[in-house]
């Protein structure tokens, strides 16, 4: 679209057709999962906000769009927190209001797109309400984020609220199939993205993906086992790969759920269809009843690593429970 990756083509449309009829808030908050493509629609966004012809933006044709599509638009700053930071601070957002005050340099507007909405922290939101509340009339703000609840309510409120949803399958496979035409997963692949295509990017990209799913796929019986010993086998496990525990758990989440719908007798709903043999054998050996009490279990194991607590005793504490 306009030489932009973007999967929500209607949500970007809409947002277009509102330039061109002269309608432009000064603040929007693009949510949603991680790779969905939000900071891409938020660059032709303010790509579309920047064109000297309003009526046809963007033309692609005018200064301001061939340096918005180059990266070099002067107007359209893109804030994100410093190598050496894991948040955006007070002090961050105050240099940015402060270069804000400045006039375009040559556009109708100055776009300023916030990478990670997430990491801003309570007191920078605060300092940037301000500007909120009364802001330049050329001035215009993209909060790109996950959830909208990581920011204040006073901001939410101001803003208006863009949500991109997960995409169909029929968009992921066609994401997958024109970016790896040799990829012989694609099936699989777009099972397990789940609406979001630049999940595959990682997976295709990690040389350990399968690995880490076999060896995570033996962990399941262990979770499941009476012998409890074999709890403690799945608590070593994640020791060992703590830093990737999160995943672990969601590919755990998967099994469970294909070895629920299996033994529902919907064998063609499987994602992982590739282990369909070891699937078929954890249909045969739990109720669905097992299987439901497991995947609440590593639910609440995933949501105890949230709070920081340790990965290794979050699995054991679902093996002895389950």
């Amino acid at each position: 679209m306009y030489g932009y990756n973007i999967f929500h083509e209607d949500i970007i449309n809409n947002l277009i057709e509102n330039i061109r009829d002269g309608k432009c808030a000064n603040a929007y908050i693009f949510e949603g999962e991680k790779g969905l493509a939000k900071h891409e629609a938020a660059r032709l966004f303010a790509h579309a906000l920047v064109c000297d012809d309003e009526k046809h933006a963007p033309c692609c044709e005018c200064r301001s769009c061939i340096e918005s599509k180059a990266g070099t638009n002067p107007d359209i700053i893109t804030v994100g927190k410093e190598k050496d930071k894991t948040t955006i601070g007070v002090e961050g957002i105050r240099n940015m209001l402060t270069d804000a005050m400045n006039k375009p340099f040559y556009a109708r507007r100055k776009v300023y797109i916030l990478e990670d909405g997430g990491i801003i922290t309570p007191q920078a939101q605060n300092a940037f309400l301000k500007m909120f509340e009364e802001p330049p009339e050329y001035l215009v703000f993209i909060i790109v984020c996950e959830h909208e609840e990581q920011l204040l309510e006073t901001i939410r409120s101001r803003a208006v609220r863009v949500k991109f949803q997960r995409v169909s399958d029929d968009i992921v496979r066609n994401y997958i199939e024109n970016k790896y035409p040799d990829e012989t997963r694609v099936d699989f692949l777009v099972k397990y993205c789940s609406g979001i295509p630049y999940a595959a990017d990682e997976i295709i990209a990690r040389e350990d993906f399968e690995t880490m799913r076999e060896e995570v796929l033996s962990l399941v019986p262990k979770l499941l086992s009476k012998n409890k010993i074999h709890a403690f086998e799945a608590a070593e496990y994640f020791e060992k790969n703590k830093d990737t525990a999160d995943e672990a758990y969601d590919m755990i989440l998967m099994y469970l759920r294909d070895a629920l719908v299996t033994s529902m007798g919907s064998p063609e709903n499987v994602v992982n269809s590739d282990k369909r043999d070891k699937i078929n054998i954890l249909a045969s050996s739990y109720t669905p009843q097992k299987l439901m009490k497991a995947a609440d279990e590593i639910v609440f194991a995933k949501k105890m690593i949230e709070r920081h607590i340790k990965a290794a005793a979050t699995a054991l504490h679902a093996g002895l429970k389950i």
